[in-house]
């Protein structure tokens, strides 16, 4: 029996090289270590089983581009297992093709809906993640890594209280999180440990719950619009520069963090009354 983990360290430096080995090492790796995947025989593998390793991967916030990737490095050492007639077929997977950004962001109001309505639902610990999140412009998984020491990211408080240090972020590099009054107090009403509150069906059946009150046909309703919401107030409201506004957002291309800023219709109104005073 040849195991995916023996497979993938025998022969992962002739599929790729450089970075991109370094990076597709890295996925096999997670995928080696679901449901102890490492030890499953690799001629055994079905579609179902990828399927289920990357609902789990969405389920902790990664988004539909970084999925895509995950499916081609898993197609590759498939088909290399394949030439090397080690296994018979590759698994057969797609995923959804990524959109170029995602158009929406809340507004104030629906900030405070979202609030009010997780301070009185039975996970009232919501209400504080949306605080976080809209305060900071921080992943899910990043506000889970705070002072939490099985996370790949590690979240590290200052003495001050005012910042939070991100290490080995998505983007590999260390980065610096101010955190405002609201983030400071929503924080603390988590203990400092995020971590403790969440857990996966928790979480998203709250979010559910939220959704089908708040906004039960909109598909872009999903917790990671807070991200997008900081960025926009931030550039629209605030006039924080593109390159600020990356450092803020653990970003290293500019490309990226214009994604993130939407239209406000009354910035852009602000902006072209500027021209009545020419």
């Amino acid at each position: 029996m040849v195991t995916l983990k023996k497979f993938a360290d025998d022969n992962a430096h002739r599929i790729w090289e450089g970075k991109h080995l370094t990076d597709s090492v890295s996925k096999i790796t997670r995928l080696s270590g679901f449901s102890n995947f490492g030890n499953k025989d690799i001629n055994t593998f079905e579609a179902d089983d990828i399927y289920n390793f990357l609902d789990q991967l969405k389920d902790e916030g990664l988004a539909d581009a970084t999925l895509n990737r995950y499916t081609a490095a898993i197609s590759s050492l498939f088909k290399f297992a394949v030439e090397k007639r080690v296994v018979k077929h590759v698994p057969k997977v797609r995923w959804k093709k990524a959109k170029s950004s995602r158009p929406r962001y809340f507004t104030t109001q629906e900030v405070d809906a979202l609030v009010e309505h997780f301070r009185s639902s039975k996970h009232p610990w919501m209400a504080d993640f949306c605080l976080l999140a809209v305060n900071t412009g921080m992943r899910l998984g990043e506000i889970l890594a705070i002072n939490n020491d099985s996370s790949k990211t590690y979240g590290e408080i200052s003495k001050c209280c005012k910042f939070i240090t991100l290490h080995d972020t998505k983007n590999g590099e260390e980065r610096l999180v101010p955190l405002n009054k609201d983030a400071q107090r929503a924080l603390q009403n988590l203990n400092n440990m995020p971590h403790y509150y969440h857990s996966h069906r928790k979480f998203y059946d709250a979010w559910a719950a939220a959704k089908d009150e708040l906004a039960r046909h909109d598909k872009n309703f999903v917790f990671h619009v807070l991200r997008h919401t900081c960025a926009t107030r931030l550039a629209m409201e605030f006039n924080v520069e593109p390159i600020t506004l990356g450092k803020i957002l653990g970003h290293r291309s500019m490309a990226t963090t214009a994604k993130y800023v939407h239209a406000q219709p009354n910035s852009i109104a602000a902006v072209m009354a500027n021209l009545e005073k020419r």
